[in-house]
């Protein structure tokens, strides 16, 4: 059976029937100020993805389709319909590979990086949840069958209380100072650090997400200052291809667990990382990588030199969960907290009916598993298990 159709697709579900639990406050996201490489101009610079939220329907010869999305609006949706549909459809249902690989190879004269691979893990994506479809089969097994029966999941969010209430024992923290703030933003990291471990007792796993905001030098004074709170891990302190500065800190900081990876695309920058061993944990994006099948083959790499990974947000949607629950060498899942202390997660899927819900660049359809206690079980199926009607989907 082959592949009839690719298309392009924003989720409009029907409106909420009913409201939602009153928050105790608003959540971090919207109050704590994320230090950025942006903080060197004098004037504020907004983070801004192009476009919002799109889905990516394929459909088979016999009318089952499986759905993948993507990130990008309609600078994806322009790219999936003149470029990678025409290189996938009438391909067999189940080439996988074959469909990857051609819709790498036939985006080489404009380039397959950025925004390109963003497209790609949106056909990659729904080219998986049809083959599981069409087997009736979930994803993991697809890719290999369960590593593990459940997944350790640790909460990214300043809401540490809310956190710990909802029984997780891992967090890593977003960091309120950067560079550019000098020693006074040392200073107030390392105070924020030493209060968060004292608030999650001294065996809780400690991370700090620093988002490219630092240098190399900013870096060793900055994991200097927190030594003493035996981090985890320091995460993506440098911009993303800065080979000749995480070789820097390779050798400056041998102590200090490195972790980066969040905003390379495709796999080529993660095996040059593996090759010369300069990170210690790869947190792939699988809808800024490439897709599912991108990712799992950097997985392969990585796993090959005792590298593990944890997708960035992998936790958030259920193309994460199958991909994590596959992977061999991928010990944690990330679920980053959007909801507001005291809301359950279950009601912060994408908000039905609002704008939010149609351009979102959070990830969480409807029917994705929620973390308890700091943990999550194999996902459902076929296919992904999302549970997104057909009708909900209008064309792009």
């Amino acid at each position: 059976m082959k592949i009839a159709a690719i298309e392009v697709c924003e989720l409009v579900p029907p409106a909420p029937s009913q409201t939602g639990t009153t928050a105790r406050r608003p959540s971090w996201h919207q109050t704590f100020r994320q230090a950025s490489p942006a903080d060197r101009f004098d004037s504020p610079l907004h983070r801004q993805e192009p476009g919002g939220l799109v889905w990516v329907k394929a459909v088979a010869e016999d009318g089952t389709w499986g759905l993948g999305s993507t990130d990008t609006g309609q600078v994806a949706a322009i790219l999936i319909k003149e470029c990678l549909a025409p290189i996938v459809v009438g391909q067999e249902v189940g080439a996988l590979a074959l469909c990857n690989d051609r819709m790498w190879r036939g985006t080489l004269s404009f380039g397959n990086e950025g925004l390109t691979a963003r497209a790609v893990a949106g056909v990659d994506l729904a080219l998986w949840d049809l083959w599981g479809k069409v087997l009736d089969q979930p994803v993991y097994r697809l890719a290999g069958g369960p590593c593990r029966q459940s997944m350790e999941v640790y909460l990214t969010g300043n809401d540490v209380d809310w956190g710990l209430e909802l029984g997780f024992g891992k967090f890593k923290l977003a960091r309120p100072y950067g560079v550019y703030d000098g020693w006074q933003g040392i200073e107030g990291t390392t105070e924020l650090i030493a209060r968060t471990r004292e608030q999650i007792g001294p065996h809780a796993d400690l991370m700090l997400d620093c988002w490219m905001a630092y240098n190399v030098d900013y870096t060793v004074q900055m994991c200097e200052a927190l030594r003493p709170f035996r981090m985890r891990w320091m995460e993506e302190m440098l911009m993303p291809q800065d080979w000749a500065g995480l070789r820097s800190l390779r050798q400056r900081l041998p102590w200090q667990t490195l972790a980066t990876g969040e905003h390379w695309s495709t796999r080529w920058p993660g095996a040059q990382a593996i090759e010369e061993r300069l990170v210690d944990l790869i947190q792939a994006d699988l809808h800024w990588v490439g897709g599912f099948t991108e990712a799992m083959r950097l997985a392969q790499l990585a796993d090959a030199a005792e590298i593990p990974m944890c997708l960035h947000t992998g936790a958030n949607d259920l193309y994460g969960q199958h991909w994590t629950a596959a992977m061999p060498n991928t010990p944690l899942i990330e679920f980053i907290q959007f909801s507001p202390p005291g809301v359950p997660f279950e009601e912060c899927h994408l908000a039905a009916g609002s704008e939010q819900g149609r351009r979102s660049c959070y990830r969480t359809p409807p029917g994705t598993p929620m973390p308890v206690a700091g943990k999550l079980g194999l996902p459902p199926g076929p296919g992904f298990g999302l549970e997104i009607p057909e009708a909900w989907l209008k064309p792009l």
